[in-house]
């Protein structure tokens, strides 16, 4: 039996030696495409080609995210140029884990008759302070994992449906399609996984989230769809960058020792890859970029040059309501100041993949919180919020009477709410009525609106 793998890899010079070496020790060819990396990684897959490894690499000048197209396109070539008998669609950070490639191949056997994809489930692992930084490969370097069942799965594409025209894969190689119709899939046994190690050092992070939401910026359509994980990571890192890295490293207690068995020739390439030194690497040149072109267009007179005239009409003096308190680092004290009767979540995380801090959900339709006061007085409602939902809005209601309503113009972008709060004497009422709510298979709640603080504070409180 032939097995082929084929790849699409951007800026994942800390992984990508490791990542290559160790499927082809449960592959015959490896078909990768490099899409623009300048961070090292091209380089390391010439240096791998030259050594005389069964890899063929393959770029484009494409300037969009076309991955699944160019993934489409290599399963084609998989089995029409390398007489592929299953093609195993990889990301860089997903490592392949079971008994043996014998074992394997005699999981396949018995699906291959049935015409279907294969399957087999996507375990994360997580970084934490018990791994060894002296350790450069992340497959060794990495050995907690989820300790919940893992829920996503990827697909492996037999010949015969690789052949077939209206066939593609979906975004990720999570679900095969015949046309517009998604075919049943046949799971691999239970000790076959993928280990996904997407999170896998500090330096990473930065490079991933930074990257992410600066190309997602780039494409023009900045609130269009649901965006996944990286906006808020980056306002995380550029507001609070402590609080960025207290979400990088895991708690072992939460995860499940489980170590990767590394089945590749050992490293000898870019050892050095991990630093920070292979941010900058990969993040100048695209910021560059992204300057040239806009300093393009300002060359080009679209963006019109204001006199010193229309300079100083504009500018006014700041008010309060443009100066709330600081922001502060998540602490103990970041929900405080009421109680909770109804629509208020459990504290839950910190969420890694997500750049989630401790947080609780409030609930749809409503959040019942109550403020007790020995007398009339001025306090402040202060909140941090995301929401996954499209077009939701927060309004904040107090004894019955609306002090905000709060739109939330981008999903998995952190929005601070905040508002002057007249109190009366003993019980008051606070009320955060949602418009929208999420509700999935996996969670059965109305989830509105993640809350990373919620404070109700003196007027005067800093």
């Amino acid at each position: 039996m032939r097995l082929v793998a084929v790849s699409i890899v951007n800026n994942e010079a800390d992984i990508i030696e490791a990542f290559v070496r160790h499927t082809l020790a449960w592959v015959d060819h490896h078909l990768i495409f490099d899409h623009d990396s300048t961070d090292g990684t091209r380089e390391i897959l010439g240096a791998l080609r030259a050594e005389g490894l069964p890899i063929t690499l393959f770029t484009d000048n494409a300037p969009g995210n076309l991955q699944q197209a160019r993934s489409n396109h290599l399963t084609r070539l998989a089995v029409q140029n390398h007489a592929a008998d299953w093609v195993l669609p990889l990301d860089a950070d997903e490592i392949l884990a079971g008994p043996s490639r014998a074992a394997l191949e005699e999981n396949l056997a018995t699906i291959a008759g049935l015409n279907h994809p294969a399957s087999l489930l996507l375990l994360n692992y997580y970084p934490t302070h018990e791994d060894d930084a002296a350790i450069i490969n992340p497959v060794s370097r990495l050995r907690f994992c989820q300790s919940s069942p893992p829920r996503t799965k990827k697909i492996m594409i037999p010949r015969r449906l690789a052949l077939e025209p209206e066939i593609s894969a979906g975004k990720g190689s999570h679900v095969l399609y015949r046309g517009q119709e998604p075919l049943p899939d046949h799971p691999l046994a239970n000790d076959f996984l993928l280990c996904h190690l997407a999170l896998r050092s500090p330096q990473h992070q930065v490079l991933r989230v930074v990257l992410r939401e600066l190309q997602k910026l780039r494409e023009g359509k900045t609130l269009a769809g649901l965006d996944v994980h990286y906006r808020l990571g980056f306002q995380l890192l550029a507001e609070n960058p402590g609080l960025f890295f207290a979400t990088v490293n895991s708690p072992e207690t939460a995860l499940r020792l489980q170590p990767i068995a590394y089945r590749g020739t050992p490293l000898r390439l870019n050892l050095d890859s991990t630093g920070w030194y292979r941010v900058a690497q990969a993040l100048l040149p695209f910021v560059e970029k992204m300057a040239v072109s806009h300093g393009q267009l300002l060359d080009g007179g679209s963006a019109p040059i204001r006199s010193t005239h229309e300079i100083h009409s504009a500018i006014r003096e700041l008010t309060p309501a443009e100066t709330p308190p600081p922001i502060r680092s998540v602490t103990q004290d970041n929900f405080s100041g009421f109680s909770a009767r109804s629509g208020w979540g459990h504290a839950e995380g910190p969420v890694p993949e997500a750049f989630l801090p401790p947080f609780h959900w409030g609930f749809a339709p409503t959040t019942q919180l109550i403020i007790e006061s020995a007398g009339p007085r001025q306090a402040h409602f202060i909140a941090e919020g995301l929401t996954y939902s499209e077009n939701q809005t927060v309004r904040v209601e107090l004894n019955g009477v609306t002090l905000l309503e709060q739109s939330f113009p981008r999903t998995n972008q952190k929005e601070r709410l905040s508002v002057p709060l007249p109190l009366l004497a003993g019980e008051n009422h606070l009320a955060l009525h949602y418009t929208q709510c999420l509700v999935t298979g996996f969670d059965p709640r109305k989830l509105a609106v993640i809350f990373l603080s919620l404070r109700i504070l003196d007027s005067m409180a800093p």
